[in-house]
C-alpha cells in the first residue's frame, strides 16, 4: 500500500470516529430540543393570557425568561456505518442505482451520497464514490440558496465532512456558508418560538421573538417558519391586548395593539381587535359614570372611589378632581355640599323641614370664665371637631310642619294629657299655667298661625316628631346635640354674642329690647339698649336675617329642646359632638334665646335646664338630619 493510500485510510479512520461522536451528539440534541421546545402550532389559541399587575413584575418575569440564551442548534453530522465487511462492489452497484433515479442527498441511509460514504470508508481511492460526493456537493451548493432545506443539514454535514478529502475548496466552502446560514436560521426560529411559547410571556418576550423571526427572514425572506411565527407573535398581542381590555388596563391593551400593528402581518385583525378595545371602553366609561353617580346617591364613598380609579383612563385630571370633591362630601356631607339646602320626600308625597348642611370645623364650646353674665353652667370651655357635617332646620318646626305630624299619627302631646301649659299673660307680663293651652295656640294661649314657630310642645313630643319623620322619609333624624347647637349658632364666630361682644348695631333677631313695646304698651326692664326688633312674642320663622350657615333664629324668636339631659357643667362631658344623655334622666336642656330674653340669656353659651315633660309659650324645637 502507497504511502499516500495509507495516509487516506488513516483520514477515513480519524473522521469514522468523529463521525460517530458527532452523530450521537446530534441525536441528544434532537431529543432534546423535541422535549424543551413546543411547537408553535400547540399553543392554546383562545386561551387568556395572565395579566401582570404591576409593570416592573412583568418585567422581571421577562428578563429571567430571556436570559435563558443556552445554545438551541446543536452541530450535526451523519454516522458512517462500520465497514469492516461491506462488499465495495455491491454497494458501488446499488449507490449507482440510486443516483440515476435521483435519490441523490435523500436524507436517508440508502441514498446514493450515504452509500459513497460507505464506499469511501472501505475504499478512500474510489473514483465512483467521490464523483458521487463531488454531485452531491454540487447539489447541496445550488440548493443551499440561500440556506438548505433543514432536512438536508444533516445530509451537508456529512458531505462537508467527507469532502475535506477533495480538491475542489470553493464547492466546499459554498456548502459550508449554506450550512452556517441554515444553523443561523434555525438558531433564529428556535429562540424565537421558544420567547412566544414561554409562560408568563409579554411585551418583552413578544418584541424578542419578533425581532427573531424577522432575523430569520432577512437569511430567508420567505422562510414559512418565520412568517408563521410573527402572525403567532401578532395574534398572541391581540389576545394580550383584549385580555388587557377587559381587566381595564386600557392602556397596556393600546400599546399591545401598537405592538401588533408594527409586525404588519394581519393590519385588519389589528383594526378589528383596535374596534373591540374601543367599544369595551366607551362602555366601561358609562358604566363606571353610572357606578359613580349611583354610589353618591347612596353615600358609599368606597364604591364611588372605586369608579374614579378606573375612570382616570377616560377623563382628564379636572374631572377627575371634581369628581374626588364630590367623593369628599359623600364622607363629610353624604354627597352634599356645606350650605346646600334641601329637604326629604316623606312617605305622603309631602316635603319634610327644609335643612341646611353645616360645614365640618371645630369650636370652643361654652364660655371663658371672663365673659360679662356668664354661668357656672358654662364651663369649663373645652374644644369639639366636627369631622363629619350634618344637616339642621333652617328655623324652627312651624305649626302646620307641626299639625303633619299630629294628623298622620294622631299623637296626643303631654300639653293635651295634662291641660296645660306656660302661656304669656299681658296683664301681669309673666308666663303662667293656662288652661286647654296646647301647640294650637300661640305665647299667649290664643290661636296659632301657620308660620310661626310651634310651642307649648314637650321634648317628648319633640322626639316623637322626629321619630315620625324618619320613619316617613327613611333618613335618620333626631334633635340636635347641644354641641351641635352652639356650633351652628355661634357659625364660625367665638364671641359672646353670635354678631360680636357688644349691642347689636342692627336688627339682628327676635329678643328683649328696651324699645319693644306690647300692644298695651309694656317694656322690658332688660333688654338691649334702644334695640326694637318689631316683635312681642314670637316672629313667623325666618322674619330676620340668616346667619353665616344660612340658618334662622338660632338666637332668638324661640328657645330651643337639644337631645341633652340636663348637666351642671361640662366636667366629664364627651368630647366629641354627640349628645350627653343619662338614661331615665327628667331634665333636659334648652338653648338658645327667646323673644322674650334679657342680654345675658341670648349669649352664645347660654344653657338652661327643663323638665321633659314641660311645654312653654318662650320654648320650641328644629330638628337634625344625619347625612
Amino acid at each position: 500500500m502507497s504511502e499516500k493510500h495509507r495516509s487516506f485510510v488513516s483520514f477515513a479512520l480519524a473522521m469514522l470516529i468523529i463521525l460517530g461522536s458527532a452523530a450521537i451528539g446530534w441525536k441528544r440534541a434532537q431529543r432534546s430540543d423535541t422535549e424543551l421546545t413546543p411547537a408553535v402550532d400547540s399553543a392554546p389559541v383562545g386561551e387568556p393570557m395572565a395579566v401582570v399587575d404591576s409593570p416592573q413584575a412583568e418585567i422581571d418575569e421577562e428578563e429571567d425568561a430571556l436570559d435563558d440564551d443556552d445554545a438551541v442548534v446543536t452541530e450535526v453530522v451523519a454516522a458512517t456505518p462500520d465497514v469492516e465487511d461491506e462488499d465495495v462492489a455491491a454497494l458501488i452497484e446499488v449507490m449507482t442505482e440510486q443516483q440515476r433515479e435521483g435519490r441523490l442527498l435523500e436524507p436517508k441511509g440508502s441514498s446514493a451520497m450515504a452509500l459513497a460514504a460507505r464506499v469511501l470508508a472501505a475504499d478512500p481511492e474510489n473514483r465512483e464514490a467521490r464523483s458521487v460526493l463531488v454531485k452531491a456537493l454540487e447539489e447541496l451548493k445550488q440548493v443551499g440558496v440561500p440556506v438548505l432545506p433543514e432536512n438536508l443539514l444533516p445530509v451537508a454535514d456529512q458531505a462537508s465532512a467527507l469532502g475535506q478529502a477533495i480538491a475542489d475548496r470553493k464547492l466546499l466552502d459554498a456548502v459550508d456558508q449554506s450550512r452556517q446560514r441554515t444553523r443561523e436560521l434555525l438558531e433564529q426560529l428556535v429562540r424565537g418560538e421558544r420567547q412566544l411559547t414561554r409562560e408568563g410571556a409579554g411585551p418583552r418576550a413578544f418584541a424578542s421573538a419578533t425581532e427573531r423571526f424577522r432575523a430569520a427572514l432577512a437569511i430567508d425572506p420567505a422562510n414559512a417558519r418565520a412568517l408563521k411565527g410573527l402572525g403567532d407573535v401578532q395574534r398572541r398581542l391581540i389576545e394580550r391586548a383584549l385580555d388587557q381590555s377587559f381587566a381595564l388596563k386600557f392602556e397596556r391593551a393600546s400599546e399591545a395593539l401598537d405592538q401588533a400593528d408594527a409586525i404588519q402581518t394581519d393590519t385588519s385583525a389589528v383594526a378589528d381587535a383596535r374596534a373591540q378595545v374601543r367599544a369595551f371602553r366607551a362602555q366601561t366609561e358609562a358604566d363606571q359614570l353610572t357606578r359613580f353617580k349611583d354610589a353618591l346617591a347612596k353615600n358609599d364613598a368606597k364604591a364611588a372611589q372605586q369608579a374614579i380609579d378606573v375612570l382616570r383612563q377616560f377623563v382628564d385630571a379636572e374631572q377627575v378632581r371634581e369628581m374626588e370633591s364630590k367623593i369628599v362630601n359623600v364622607r363629610l356631607y353624604g354627597g352634599l355640599a356645606p350650605g346646600e339646602r334641601f329637604a326629604d320626600k316623606l312617605s305622603n308625597g309631602n316635603d319634610g323641614p327644609r335643612l341646611v348642611v353645616i360645614p365640618v370645623g371645630r369650636f370652643m364650646m361654652g364660655s371663658p370664665e371672663s365673659e360679662a353674665g356668664r354661668d357656672a353652667n358654662e364651663g369649663p370651655q373645652r374644644e369639639i371637631v366636627f369631622e363629619r357635617g350634618f344637616a339642621l332646620a333652617r328655623n324652627e318646626i312651624t305649626v302646620a310642619e307641626f299639625r303633619a305630624f299630629i294628623e298622620a299619627t294622631q299623637h296626643v302631646t303631654d300639653a293635651e294629657r295634662s291641660g296645660a301649659s306656660a302661656a304669656y299673660e299681658e296683664k301681669t307680663g309673666r308666663m303662667i299655667k293656662m288652661r286647654r293651652v296646647t301647640w294650637r295656640r300661640s305665647y299667649t294661649g290664643k290661636r296659632a298661625r301657620d308660620g310661626d314657630p310651634v310651642v307649648h310642645v314637650s321634648h317628648d313630643d319633640a322626639a316623637a316628631y322626629v321619630a315620625w319623620l324618619s320613619k316617613a322619609s327613611g333618613k335618620r333624624y333626631r334633635l340636635p346635640s347641644e354641641a351641635e347647637f352652639e356650633y351652628a349658632l355661634r357659625a364660625g364666630t367665638a364671641t359672646r354674642y353670635a354678631w360680636g361682644d357688644g349691642d347689636p348695631a342692627g336688627v339682628v333677631g327676635n329678643f328683649a329690647g328696651a324699645a319693644d313695646q306690647s300692644a298695651q304698651g309694656r317694656r322690658w326692664t332688660q333688654g338691649f339698649a334702644n334695640y326694637d326688633d318689631g316683635f312681642w312674642g314670637p316672629a313667623p320663622v325666618r322674619s330676620f336675617l340668616a346667619n353665616a350657615f344660612r340658618l334662622y333664629d338660632m338666637d332668638g324668636n324661640v328657645s330651643e329642646w337639644v337631645e341633652d339631659c340636663w348637666h351642671d357643667d361640662y366636667r366629664r362631658a364627651p368630647d366629641s359632638p354627640v349628645a350627653w344623655i343619662n338614661p331615665g334622666c327628667d331634665l333636659r336642656v334648652i338653648r338658645g334665646g327667646s323673644w322674650g330674653s334679657a342680654p345675658a340669656q341670648v349669649r352664645s353659651a347660654w344653657r338652661a335646664s327643663a323638665l321633659g315633660n314641660a311645654g312653654s309659650g318662650r320654648v320650641g324645637f328644629r330638628v337634625v338630619r344625619e347625612l
